[in-house]
């Protein structure tokens, strides 16, 4: 539809046009060109810190943690620790077969696990003098059902902690020798089944999207060598992104590395084709290598950066505003990985292509005959 509003627009937008209120940055491509070494050099050196800072930045996967702290659920949950030492309790589900005897043995075990306040029970209640038929059947079945009996254990852990998790484990270890078919449910538990399913997923999802952009472009620009150059930069660039809030010592929620991998790549990708694109116009019509990354720089340069700054601006402010964590650190995290997209797009990507210009000339459809 775009393409139909301009005509029908045609005189309007004739009438409106000024001159570019930017200043004109064609003097980067002299830089770039002359400095083209350099500026390889630099791209290497930053993987270094990116991609280690991207390997180990923090995350949480308590989403409470990034509510605002004037909540009234907040405020429960500090309460309920400051007065009990509590942070989370975890529910155990048994058969409800299980011997009074055993629920007894098996709570004294869940007692010495390091971190557990208290284990709760209808047969830890009464102990093994009172028999469970003296009470009535409205007490009985808040604890206990024809198929299940339930415990609560309180633990002073925090949720997703790795001391949590090492506690999960113990319990689970001691819960499975008296019921096979036991459940430890709760917060805890499934945030730790969330930590293992989400570390694999996330990972896949990754590659696939990877994939998904490497053979986009690799269809469109018919090359070989071009489609790992793009991919690369852009994933420096994210790298670069992500590795920021592990030297400043920030914690981000666990899905902000994922999500910030595919938004990132999947808008920005663009600076770096519409750069190649007008790369690989100047060498099939002749040119030669400096020239032509030269003139794809001058041609490309204000376009992408309109497009970055514009894609900064949208999101920065909301990343300011927003009380609640999780947006505001995606926001200001795509914000950041905009400007880190333009940079590496316009000034390590050209240096690339020169470097690389022979390997992609014969590795590209056409080019080896044009250029």
């Amino acid at each position: 539809l775009l393409p139909c509003v301009i005509r029908m627009m045609d005189n309007l937008i004739t009438k409106t046009s000024h001159k570019p209120l930017l200043p004109s940055v064609a003097s980067i491509s002299r830089f770039i060109v002359k400095h083209y070494k350099a500026l390889c050099a630099l791209a290497v050196v930053l993987c270094i810190p990116a991609f280690y800072g991207y390997s180990n930045v923090n995350v949480y996967y308590d989403m409470s943690s990034c509510l605002p702290e004037d909540l009234l659920s907040v405020k429960a949950n500090e309460k309920l620790s400051e007065s009990f030492d509590v942070s989370t309790n975890h529910l155990v589900l048994i058969d409800a077969d299980v011997s009074q005897k055993n629920v007894i043995a098996m709570t004294r075990e869940f007692k010495q696990v390091d971190g557990v306040q208290n284990v709760l029970s209808l047969d830890s209640l009464l102990g093994s003098n009172i028999p469970e038929s003296i009470l009535p059947d409205a007490g009985i079945s808040l604890l206990k059902s024809d198929r299940y009996q339930m415990m609560l254990i309180s633990s002073s852990y925090v949720i997703s902690s790795d001391a949590v998790n090492q506690q999960i484990d113990e319990l689970n270890a001691i819960l499975k020798k008296y019921d096979e078919g036991g459940m430890l449910i709760g917060e805890a538990p499934c945030t730790k089944d969330l930590i293992d399913c989400t570390d694999r997923d996330f990972k896949v999802v990754s590659v696939i999207s990877i994939a998904a952009i490497f053979v986009i472009i690799a269809l469109v620009l018919k090359s070989f060598s071009l489609p790992i150059l793009l991919v690369a930069m852009i994933e420096l660039a994210i790298a670069l992104n992500l590795c920021i809030p592990y030297f400043t010592g920030t914690t981000l929620p666990f899905v902000g590395p994922i999500l910030i991998s595919t938004i990132q790549l999947g808008a920005t990708v663009d600076y770096a084709i519409l750069m190649t694109t007008r790369y690989k116009q100047g060498r099939m019509a002749g040119k030669e290598k400096k020239g032509a990354v030269g003139e794809a720089v001058a041609a490309s340069a204000q376009s992408i950066l309109v497009s970055g700054v514009s894609f900064f601006a949208s999101t920065f402010g909301v990343g300011l505003y927003s009380n609640v964590d999780i947006i505001s650190s995606m926001c200001s995290l795509i914000a950041r990985g905009a400007l880190c997209s333009v940079a590496v797009v316009l000034f390590l990507l050209p240096a690339m292509l020169l470097l690389c210009d022979g390997f992609i000339v014969r590795t590209t459809v056409g080019m080896k005959k044009k250029a």
